[in-house]
């Protein structure tokens, strides 16, 4: 039950069900107080796919077990928002796929059987997920234990918390192998053709230099093409899957920060002044003192006079103790410091350790001082720490951590090592759980100095806050139109900033500190709308909606510049290999082709099929290709490139050496990491997928 209790120490599941149904009724109370029937599907749906209707509860009931689930695997009590946002998230794309993959997987008969989880569990074909968990690690070897498994699959019943854990772990490893199989199913029916391993065989082989000659499409006028407006619209009517777009909403906006002012600058040195009498008392305990009223707090640490900053360590090298300097400005906040120890410490401490996790504390200790007996009368304490020590890292170097400076271990470790002597070893205890530290060697002492700090960081007052609120809110009165917006902003000589390219469900809009709701209101408002007065942080924001786009393909207006430049390149290249093809008649050399082009012959070395860019020329797998391929000593077809349209002459042909087992080994590797790469993606470009998070969320 030993693993259990791991788990149940690091969360109640019967409690996270409570606030996922809380979340829920606190979503759903808008549409209660608007008229919505709680019973009213289209209310509800959080999303559809490909028909199948998600609800919120659904949904949200997901998301709160996969927070719930993470908090176990972490052993915390509560997430980050960020944690939370991100995992919201993933439980879309989650939800997303197997919707899409149970279609597929129901089709096909795909199923995972008892007999093949009790496999990946207990078999010949164990799951890398429950081979490396920790909770089937025999405590004893640190190595994965079968019986373990089987231990917890017979005791989880009796266990909330260890139940809802194994469903969770259960449902992941069935949805891993069912997707292993439909991708298996996908890859029998792939295969590389002998003709393809050949030709790749026979490109890498070749290694060339040549020369090229390069004709720009700048250099032909763009009058001298003409593209016609049926070319337009015949293009866009047969590319329509190059313009498709995302519902997005682009804003200006203007912030109006909240900084201290001189008079906070004043109230924070006034109150370190006040202070100053009682911080300076020698009855009143340096740490206590600090941690009840400054804005740090107090450290404990002994310092080489060399860490402090020039003027404190003039200050406590030639002061007393409980002497007192300030105040003084550093880092946004006026201090005062007063010396509170000077003690000769060593710089630096080598020692070893042995550290035991047991949850039980009782047996904990037990263990801990038996191990600490054999230790003191002479036993090997490598081998101790090799055999029980739960720290990794050091266990299977008998437990030796090296040498360290102060500070950069855990306070009751880092004072037991750095205040013993020599040869001491003495059991802690710290969150990572009880340590037996073995003391081995310690640096020469030098003179350590052990300072109070008291600090009140600068801050805006209440007043500050008030006077650029209401200079904010005068603002969004005054200018309640986007021509007042934008008149305003120039005369007073304030600075617009832009949110471009905002997506409904992004979380945030540019550096705005948690502005979820400004996304919200871009995709409520019409364009030309002025927002509300927002808070985000440290900062009050008025926006203005620029423009709004909705999902789909875009309009040809919007694209028409963009395909008629395309169009444009495309009959410049059709001109310019005419051009090449009649200047290269006759014999030609490349210097008179080029000459007549207004160009040059350039050259490249060492050009392989793999090459990613060719000197001279760029990114061009055009020209790569057409060297490659071309025969030696004579001056190639001209082709057209990214840039213009590219003529070579080879001048030498190198063996280059492949394997060929290696080539077909590539091109299998690349055939299977396409397949999972694009698979889900294909099935999502071709679903129907009505993202509704954004009205909930």
């Amino acid at each position: 039950m030993a693993t259990l209790e791991k788990i149940r120490s690091k969360g109640g599941v019967i409690v996270a069900i409570f606030i996922g149904f809380a979340l829920f009724a606190f979503i759903m109370m808008d549409f209660m107080g608007s008229g919505g029937s709680f019973f009213s599907g289209s209310r509800m749906e959080l999303a559809n796919i490909n028909g199948t209707t998600i609800n919120i509860q659904e949904f949200q009931n997901k998301v709160t077990e996969m927070e719930e689930f993470n908090k176990l695997n972490q052993g915390v009590n509560t997430l980050t928002e960020e944690e939370v946002y991100m995992l919201r998230d993933h439980t879309w794309n989650q939800l997303v796929n197997q919707t899409l993959l149970e279609e597929i997987y129901d089709q096909l008969g795909l199923r995972v059987t008892s007999e093949e989880l009790m496999d990946m569990l207990t078999g010949r074909n164990i799951h890398p997920a429950i081979r490396q968990h920790p909770l089937f690690t025999n405590p004893q070897t640190g190595m994965f234990d079968q019986q373990q498994v089987l231990n917890f699959l017979f005791a989880k019943n009796q266990d909330p918390t260890a139940y809802f854990y194994w469903m969770v772990m259960e449902e992941q490893l069935i949805n891993e192998r069912l997707f292993s199989k439909y991708k298996n199913l996908l890859m029998k029916g792939m295969y590389i053709p002998t003709m393809w391993k050949e030709s790749e065989l026979a490109s890498r082989s070749k290694m060339v230099d040549f020369d090229f000659v390069v004709a720009r499409y700048t250099t032909v006028d763009d009058s001298e093409v003409a593209v016609s407006d049926a070319e337009i619209r015949n293009y866009y009517r047969a590319n329509q899957n190059l313009f498709k777009q995302e519902a997005s909403r682009e804003i200006e906006y203007i912030t109006f920060d909240i900084v201290p002012t001189e008079a906070d600058r004043q109230a924070a040195l006034e109150w370190v002044e006040k202070m100053m009498e009682n911080f300076a008392n020698p009855e009143i305990d340096a740490a206590q003192f600090v941690n009840l009223n400054s804005d740090e707090p107090f450290m404990g640490r002994n310092r080489r006079a060399a860490e402090f900053s020039s003027a404190i360590e003039a200050f406590i090298t030639s002061a007393s103790v409980n002497a007192v300097y300030g105040p003084y400005f550093e880092d946004d906040s006026y201090k005062a410091v007063r010396l509170v120890a000077i003690n000769n410490m060593p710089d630096s401490v080598r020692a070893r350790h042995i550290l035991i996790r047991e949850p039980n504390p009782e047996a904990a200790n037990k263990l801990a001082d038996s191990l600490m007996t054999v230790a003191r009368r002479g036993g090997n304490f490598a081998e101790l720490a090799r055999t029980y020590s739960e720290d990794p890292g050091s266990a299977i170097n008998g437990g030796d951590l090296g040498w360290f400076r102060e500070g950069m271990m855990v306070a009751p470790f880092n004072d037991a090592v750095f205040n013993g002597k020599a040869g001491d070893i003495v059991k802690v205890e710290t969150q990572f759980g009880i340590h037996i530290i073995h003391i081995q060697e310690q640096g020469r002492p030098s003179p350590k100095y052990q300072v109070a700090t008291l600090a009140r960081n600068i801050s805006y007052s209440s007043k500050t806050y008030q006077d650029v609120y209401s200079a904010a809110t005068r603002f969004a009165a005054l200018n309640n139109t986007a021509a007042k917006f934008n008149t305003a902003i120039e005369e007073n000589n304030l600075t617009k900033r832009f949110g471009r390219n905002i997506r409904e469900n992004d979380r945030n809009v540019g550096p705005l500190e948690s502005s979820r709701e400004l996304v919200r209101w871009a995709y409520e408002a019409n364009v030309g709308a002025l927002s509300p007065v927002f808070e985000f942080g440290d900062r009050f924001v008025i926006a203005h909606l620029i423009s709004s786009s909705k999902d789909g393909v875009l309009p040809l207006d919007a694209v028409r510049a963009r395909i008629e430049r395309e169009l444009i390149n495309e009959k410049k290249a059709d001109l310019l290999i005419s051009r090449v093809k009649e200047y290269a008649t006759g014999g030609a050399s490349m210097e008179a082709i080029a000459e007549k082009l207004n160009s040059s012959v350039q050259s490249a070395n060492d050009i392989t099929f793999a090459s990613f860019q060719v000197p001279g020329a760029g990114v061009e797998p055009a020209l790569v290709s057409l060297a490659v391929h071309s025969p030696t000593n004579q001056i190639s077809q001209p082709v057209k490139g990214n840039n213009g349209v590219y003529l070579v002459k080879v001048t030498n042909v190198d063996q280059n050496t492949v394997v060929a087992d290696n080539v077909s080994r590539e091109l299998v590797q690349n055939l299977v990491m396409k397949v999972e790469y694009q698979l889900m993606e294909t099935l999502r470009e071709n679903a129907v997928i009505v993202d509704r998070r954004a009205q909930f969320y």
